[in-house]
This record gives structure tokens, sequence and C-alpha cells, in this order.
């Protein structure tokens, strides 16, 4: 029987990761569960899927022996994890997931700032530590099951991401949208960050980045498409242009239970299915030329730089500090200032770097 562990099962992706674990409780031994804070929550869900362990990030309050902090849980396991899922948000999961791959034999990671700011550093780490890392985010697992499973893919011209358009795409943007709007994702069920990035687009930009290190592909060959369905999750072109769309229903089980390599029930719903493939708005969506002009011209560091920064600025949006249209603007300008060229043109050696490049971002001034 396989062990595994959902790292920040609270969230979205943990309870997704945790439904596939119940429909398959006679192939795996969960092993453990962690969140960040909501231990009421935690408890919860402790009670009733009886994980081994249970951690709660910088945990100091309960003195309980099976409620350990993330640092004592990894010091304590002297076993490698067969499956680690984490579903953890924002780019300071990068520190958590670098300690996930000293106990993890697969690591199934949805935090794709974790693959941006870490980039090659981090990937090289993984394979230091014997962790092999499995993509779970629906757009880089279909990508990934096409490279490992086709003989195609050395004919790959070109790889589209899809993005549904968010609840803005046949709307006008008000500078003032609400946070209940651009919250309203026409899809998928997501958490409030992921859901105002793909309002704005700078999910699929951070998706591109995450593509780039992970399948190792010149940024030339990838670009965004929009399917407002969510049922189309990448589009391969061959070099004799012909087009193969990768599908399935916009579901987080599919990806995680395929990562698994258990089978799932996600059957794909035909029924009235009509497909709108079209170019993205590039006046509506002005970050996607951003992100474009960032991956051509900067490199690692600008990849940091935008990931932080993005994060910061939508926290402040929820948070009511800033208007919606101040995260797109914000980005836009903040990428012609001298002071933030000079950095974001410095080439990232190593972790030490890496965690400079994200302090700095954090000390923008907004």
């Amino acid at each position: 029987m396989k062990t595994l562990s959902i790292i920040g099962s609270t969230g979205s992706i943990g309870n997704s990761a945790l439904k596939v674990y119940f429909k398959n409780k006679n192939k795996f031994f969960l092993h453990s569960i962690g969140a960040h804070s909501n231990i009421k929550k935690l408890l919860i869900q402790s009670k009733k899927f009886k994980p081994k362990k249970i951690i709660l990030f910088n945990n100091n309050k309960y003195k309980n022996k099976k409620i350990l902090n993330l640092d004592t849980f990894i010091k304590k396991q002297n076993k490698k994890i067969d499956y680690i899922i984490s579903g953890i948000s924002g780019y300071d999961a990068l520190e958590i997931n670098l300690k996930l791959t000293k106990i993890s034999k697969n690591l199934l990671i949805a935090n794709k700032e974790t693959i941006i700011c870490g980039g090659p550093i981090f990937l090289n780490l993984a394979k230091k530590n014997k962790c092999k890392i499995i993509p779970i985010d629906s757009e880089h697992h279909c990508i990934d099951f096409f490279l490992n499973n086709f003989y195609l893919s050395k004919k790959i011209k070109k790889i589209y991401l899809t993005a549904s358009g968010g609840p803005f795409l046949n709307k006008k943007i008000n500078y003032k949208s609400s946070v209940k709007q651009a919250l309203k994702h026409p899809t998928w069920k997501m958490g409030k960050k992921i859901s105002i990035d793909s309002s704005t687009m700078a999910n699929k930009v951070l998706e591109l980045f995450e593509a780039f290190f992970l399948f190792k592909i010149n940024n030339k060959s990838l670009d965004i498409k929009i399917e407002k369905t969510s049922k189309i999750h990448a589009i391969i072109q061959l070099n004799n242009n012909i087009f193969l769309p990768i599908m399935h229903e916009p579901s987080m089980i599919l990806p995680i239970a395929n990562s698994l390599n258990i089978s799932n029930d996600c059957n794909f719903k035909f029924k009235n299915l009509i497909l709108d493939i079209r170019d993205p708005n590039l006046k509506k969506f002005p970050l996607i030329n951003l992100g474009k002009k960032i991956m051509n011209k900067y490199g690692h560091s600008g990849m940091i730089l935008f990931t932080v920064l993005n994060e910061r600025l939508v926290k402040m949006f929820l948070n009511n500090e800033i208007y919606y249209g101040d995260i797109t603007k914000f980005l836009v300008n903040i990428f012609s200032k001298k002071k933030v060229i000079k950095k974001k043109k410095k080439k990232i050696k190593n972790i030490k770097e890496i965690r400079e490049a994200i302090n700095f971002a954090k000390k923008i001034n907004i």
C-alpha cells in the first residue's frame, strides 16, 4: 500500500485530493494531512479521514503530540513518503516545497509560484533529492501527459495554454470592479487568489512561466488561447500544422487521480458542447504582453518579481486597499522603472539569490 500525504488539505486542491483518497482508501495509507492555520477544518478532516499525523505550520500552541509543526514533521520523517500532494498557495510555498522534496518520492505540485520562483534550481534540487516533480495544474498535467506518452512530442511546433477568459471575457472591465465580481469564475471553483488571477489573466502568464521551466520549452513556442468552457486545457500544434486539443472536464480530481496512477470517474460531457477558441484581447488583458516581454527580455528574475508583486497586489485588492484596475496598472508600470529593470536582468544562480529577488519584490512600494 502506497503512503500518501496531503499538504494544504484545507484548501481547494486539498479538498479534491481528499475526495480522490476517500474513493481509493484501499490503495493508500493516509500518512498525514497539513494546513497553514485552519486548525478547525484540519481537525474535522482528521476525524473523518484519520491520518497518522497532522501538521499545522509553525504550530506552537497545540501540545497534542499528533499535531506537529512542519519542521518537526520533516525532521521525524526517516522514510520517504510515496506521494505528497502539495496544494499550498503563494510564493511562500517555495520554502515548504523545498523541504518536502527531502521526504517525498513523488511531489504532486499545483503551486505554480514554487516552480516559477524556484526555477531550474528548485527542479535540480528535487532531482538531487530523488524526488519526482509531477505537475497537477490541469494545463501542465495535460502537457506533461502528452510529452511522456506520444512520440509526436518531438514534432511540436507550439503549445497553447488555454484560458476561460474569466468573468470579464465578454464584459467591459470596470477599473473599480468589486471583489465579488472578480471572483465570479464561470467554470472553475477555486481559491480567491487564483480566481482574481484568472480574471486579470495573470494566472495564464504564471502558467506560461511555469511551462517554460517544467518542460524546457522555448518561450516563443508557448502561447495562450481563449476557450471559455475550460474543457480544452492545452492545444498542441505540430510542425505539419495539425492541431491537437487535449480535453477533460474542468475538475482537479482528474489530474490528481492520474498522477497517483489510479482511475477517475470524470466522464467528459459532450452534450450541447460548443467550443469557441479565440485569441485573447491583448488590449483588455495587457498582462499577457507583459508576461511575454518578461520571458523574452528578463528571464528568471523578472518572473520572480512579477509573481511576488502580483500576489501582493491581489491581497491588497481582496482587502479593499486598492481598486481592481490597480493590479494591472501597477504591474505594467513597475516594469518600466530603472531600479526594477536593473534588478530583473540579474541572473539567478542559487537559492540565496532567489530569496534576495523575492525580498526585493516584497519591499517595492505600492
